[in-house]
């Protein structure tokens, strides 16, 4: 644990959302910001009001897939997130919480998730904080598939046209805070089955909050009973692809190719994926190349090594205008500016 040798926190730990949970105390600004990203992987810019200390605390832990934060820092400061990308982010706020994204201001009381393709500014509660819950998207489209027990249509993406408020605040907070409890004050290795009962819990009201933000990914029962055959065999299809694609990023690709590997045709490729994605297989392995890209140039282990052509190149995307074009209208920013938050 990090500590400056401040004084005591004014709330004892125990008072505190996974308070037992330590994992810094600290006035560094850097020191907390990176005590949350490393369980939130949100890598956000933290602004202090000039002339004001920090006086910072950060709780938490990984369970599972999901990491849980809480986070005060004893001082008027704005948190910048950047667009979540392939991952889920749910806010707690404990206290009123300025909150501004993609043209929209609000003050947040009640849970709400960052969005995929916009950058969210925060202002919290100075001493109350805020809980932050954070899970990659493949973790809650694969869930979300398993309690339909049918794919979804496309990839999990939570755009901000509206504000991303979630539903049934007080079910999530209340569930989300009584986990923090039993993680805060039981065992420092709990049970094993108490870790999964709690994953599936906290997955569970995680997917409920974010339901009425999901209907572009879901696939409607309507459209569940069109075309028998290429949804009983479709999804196998689509599945070998995209582990092909993964596995051959950095390669030539086209969509002959991977028909081929597959064994079936361009065309019959195409159906599948449209029925089972919305989308076609040159979309999906150009998404995979960009999510691929976002994750190198956010790792900070390669930063200053590491540049915007090489991280292209990595992924099979030789063209620098069109691979920044493309990177930009995904992520809401130039690669150029991921690299460079990195370095800080």
């Amino acid at each position: 644990m990090m500590n400056d040798g401040l004084p005591p926190a004014a709330g004892s730990a125990p008072d505190r959302p996974l308070g037992g949970r330590p994992l810094a105390r600290t006035k560094s600004a850097r020191e907390i910001r990176n005590a949350v990203d490393a369980l939130t992987n949100e890598h956000h810019q933290l602004m202090v009001r000039e002339g004001r200390w920090l006086d910072g605390t950060a709780d938490g832990l990984q369970l599972g897939p999901l990491g849980i934060v809480h986070v005060a820092y004893g001082a008027p400061v704005v948190v910048d997130s950047p667009p979540s990308g392939r991952q889920v982010v749910i806010v707690l706020p404990l206290g009123p919480m300025a909150v501004g994204s993609n043209g929209h201001q609000w003050i947040a009381r009640e849970p709400f998730a960052l969005s995929s393709c916009h950058s969210t500014r925060m202002a919290p509660d100075p001493h109350a904080g805020a809980l932050v819950g954070s899970a990659p998207a493949a973790v809650i489209e694969d869930y979300i598939e398993r309690l339909q027990s049918k794919p979804l249509r496309s990839p999990l993406f939570l755009s901000s046209e509206e504000p991303l408020r979630l539903a049934s605040p007080r079910l999530v907070e209340s569930a989300w805070l009584e986990a923090c409890r039993v993680l805060s004050s039981g065992a420092d290795r709990p049970e094993e089955i108490t870790i999964n009962a709690l994953v599936s819990s906290l997955l569970s009201t995680m997917t409920l909050g974010l339901a009425p933000h999901l209907s572009s990914s879901i696939v409607s029962p309507w459209r569940a009973l069109e075309s028998p055959t290429v949804q009983s065999r479709g999804p196998g299809y689509v599945s070998a692809a995209r582990e092909l694609m993964d596995a051959r990023l950095a390669e030539t690709l086209t969509v002959e190719d991977i028909a081929a590997a597959v064994g079936i045709s361009s065309r019959q490729l195409h159906t599948a994926f449209a029925e089972r994605l919305g989308t076609s297989p040159a979309q999906v392995l150009r998404e995979m190349r960009l999510d691929r890209a976002r994750a190198l140039l956010l790792d900070r282990s390669m930063a200053e090594r590491l540049t915007v052509a090489t991280a292209a190149a990595k992924v099979g995307l030789s063209h620098l205008g069109r691979f920044a074009a493309y990177y930009v209208e995904r992520f809401g920013e130039s690669p150029s500016a991921t690299l460079n938050r990195s370095r800080l």
